[in-house]
């Protein structure tokens, strides 16, 4: 899905990740907690921006799933960045959640300031961001998964 957003991302390759903190979202709604980006450094983080509704999210879903297990017990964190852009909401997260099987963090940006930041303007848009929290690469859209691995390994590995 694309939609406007400001000219100038903040977010862009070899930059400093914007830091951000965000309320859990889980499959039951809203939860009681709350994640800063900054404190996964030391880790590589695939940061993920996605809408409840978005079909291409929805299939990229057993994906980014696939991987969160490849990589589960190493330096790698999934992280899902939740828009409330065209009716979205903590309560539609928590079914695309639930209906996708979902194990890995999803947080939800209220008010769209993080994907302002980044500047994303379609979902899915996926960055991974390195050991020192710099953006390594970014994506967009239907990515196959061994684009998104690859990316990974070398984010490891350096």
């Amino acid at each position: 899905y694309v939609f406007s957003q400001p000219a100038k991302p903040a977010g862009s390759i070899g930059e400093l990740a914007p830091d951000f903190q965000l309320q859990v979202v889980t499959a039951q709604g809203l939860a009681d907690e709350e994640v800063r980006l900054s404190s996964f450094r030391g880790k590589v983080v695939v940061l993920e921006f996605m809408v409840s509704w978005c079909h291409v999210c929805q299939q990229m879903a057993p994906s980014i799933a696939y991987l969160e297990q490849q990589y589960r017990g190493q330096d790698v964190v999934f992280l899902s960045v939740a828009a409330t852009q065209g009716g979205a909401s903590a309560e539609s997260t928590a079914t695309f959640i639930r209906d996708n099987g979902v194990t890995w963090t999803h947080v939800l940006d209220s008010d769209n300031s993080v994907f302002s930041r980044y500047g994303v303007g379609a979902t899915p848009t996926y960055y991974v961001i390195d050991r020192s929290g710099r953006i390594f690469t970014k994506f967009q859209g239907l990515v196959a998964t061994d684009a998104i691995s690859d990316a990974v390994n070398v984010a490891l590995s350096s």
